[in-house]
């Protein structure tokens, strides 16, 4: 019955924690994901997003992945590219970290578990925590680099090499 109560209780505090995140982040200003930080930056080793696809073999999982906006319709809706104009693409990639930011920020928030957890239980809860977080951080990962390649060349037929819009 202590391990029942045990159970409920931490699948309620993610359940409880990954939403409030969730809506939270969704509620940031979009401008402050703008910028590829460094936590957003692709690195060399990701190749363009093609690390992801060879070791993880993304395009065959990522449709799986549950996406917000069926728990909150008014979030970005990441399961597909509505458009391939220039503001389209930014506002995805835009989203992209968001979302990525979101998962990172319910990896750090795991050692809260170890509050009211023996310390295997809140080992298992920051197992839960890497493993149902990775694949929504990688799929981020993946996307990210494909969208900026998009909007580099976007820009360069919007744009001269002056910065001068084109007409």
């Amino acid at each position: 019955m202590k391990l029942i109560r045990l159970f409920i209780r931490n699948t309620i505090a993610w359940m409880l924690i990954q939403l409030s995140l969730s809506y939270t982040i969704m509620h940031v200003p979009r401008k402050l994901f703008q910028h590829q930080g460094y936590l957003f930056k692709s690195h060399t080793f990701e190749d363009g997003g093609h690390f992801w696809q060879r070791y993880f073999k993304v395009k065959k999982w990522k449709q799986q992945l549950p996406d917000s906006s069926s728990i909150f319709p008014s979030s970005f809706n990441h399961r597909q590219l509505v458009s391939t104009d220039l503001n389209a693409l930014q506002t995805f990639s835009t989203e992209t970290n968001r979302a990525e930011f979101t998962h990172w920020l319910s990896l750090l928030i795991c050692p809260l578990f170890y509050l009211w957890n023996p310390k295997w239980a809140a080992r298992i809860n920051i197992f839960y925590a890497f493993f149902s977080s990775l694949p929504f951080i990688i799929v981020q990962r993946y996307n990210r680099p494909k969208l900026q390649q998009l909007i580099t060349k976007k820009e360069r037929r919007l744009y001269d090499n002056t910065g001068t819009k084109k007409r």
